[in-house]
């Protein structure tokens, strides 16, 4: 991956040498424009399971207590535009955070400064939430409050650098070099290396793909574990009632099957999110979706019926419904099953392999923009 680094400072170098002569011809300057942003969630949850009740759920983003009022996330932010620089600093709190931040630093989302480097040309640096995944871990960014157990596996965030181009409304591109999967801090040398490319098929639909290539075992670690990731997603209307987003992943990594050290690992999954939105203020909503990490090297293992171990694979349906006051609040009542392999013994404290959970969410978000 040190290849990759090379190559990342070899395109900025590049795209940066022109720039200081057409910043000498640059005489237009747009006004600084500060937003701050606040948002905040909670909820009410109760799972089938006989897990405490102040524990974590396992496989949970949101409301991921059992029979307890929660706060998904209090956040806020603050953001500075101007036309050749930016940045975007954002602390957050709750239990979205405690089920899947950096424990090290886990109040910060995200914290980057970013600089026109040519038009429509940007280099941003620092930590930043993934370009990775068909759902955003914030209930207020999807059409349901809970997400899918992909999402759960999906990194979440990382640190590093990316180059982005943003001089096209129909297609946007951008480069990322990063700590690793789910990192702000490394726990290799290496470094990982990612694309995300967006296009706009119609006015109505539009096609995203991502992905994300480095090593991922320790340092010490012999053979070396190359782990390759991708993600591509539909997010499109039919009509002016049914919304749709389908999307799913792949993914692999060298050198850890169960049974073959030596062997690549396979994870896939997929889900479908349909919502019909009757009325501006009401909606519902329904997803399905399929996860397979048999050999468990992002999942992690379980115990089977056998005695043995084996990666997570589960099936999932949810529906909910959604009542919108204003367009920027939102409460949802939402339903999920969860149905793991017979094989293996996962929810219920090791006795039953299924798990049936409901939740409540309200939330507000606001955006308040200062001109200078």
């Amino acid at each position: 991956m040190n290849n990759c680094i090379a190559l990342f400072i070899h395109l900025v170098v590049s795209i940066m040498l022109p720039t200081f002569v057409l910043q000498a011809q640059d005489t237009t300057r747009v006004s600084p424009q500060v937003t701050i942003s606040g948002y905040t969630d909670v909820y009410y949850a109760t799972f089938s399971d006989e897990s405490p009740s102040e524990a974590l759920q396992p496989y949970t983003t949101a409301s991921p207590r059992s029979d307890r009022f929660g706060l998904n996330v209090a956040q806020l932010s603050i953001n500075y535009q101007a036309s050749r620089v930016r940045s975007t600093v954002t602390l957050h709190y709750g239990d979205i955070a405690q089920a899947t931040w950096s424990e090290t630093f886990n109040a910060v989302q995200e914290a980057n400064i970013g600089l026109m480097i040519l038009e429509d040309w940007w280099l941003d640096a620092g930590f930043f939430t993934t370009h990775i995944g068909t759902e955003s871990f914030l209930p207020k960014n999807n059409l349901l409050s809970s997400t899918a157990v992909a999402t759960f596996n999906e990194p979440f965030f990382q640190s590093g650098a990316r180059i982005s181009y943003e001089g096209s409304e129909n297609f946007s591109a951008q480069l990322h070099v990063v700590s690793g999967y789910n990192f702000f801090l490394d726990v290799n040398d290496a470094k990982s290396a990612g694309v995300l490319l967006s296009y706009n098929l119609s006015e109505e639909w539009s096609l995203t793909y991502t992905n994300l290539l480095g090593r991922e075992s320790l340092d010490n670690l012999q053979p070396e574990q190359l782990r390759f990731y991708h993600n591509l997603y539909f997010n499109g209307t039919l009509g002016e009632k049914l919304r749709i987003i389908a999307g799913g992943d792949l993914g692999t990594q060298t050198n850890s099957q169960l049974d073959d050290g030596n062997a690549t690992a396979l994870i896939f999954n997929a889900l479908a999110t349909i919502r019909y939105q009757f009325t501006p203020a009401w909606s519902i909503t329904a997803r399905g979706e399929l996860f397979s990490d048999s050999e468990g090297f992002i999942s992690g293992t379980l115990p089977t019926e056998l005695g043995g171990e084996q990666g997570l694979q589960l099936t999932g349906l949810t529906l909910g419904a959604e009542y919108r006051p204003t367009d920027n609040s939102y409460l949802r009542i939402e339903g999920r099953s969860l149905a793991t392999d017979d094989a293996l013994t996962l929810f219920d404290q090791g006795t039953d392999n299924t798990r049936l959970e409901w939740m409540v969410t309200t939330g507000i978000y606001f955006d308040h923009i200062i001109r200078q």
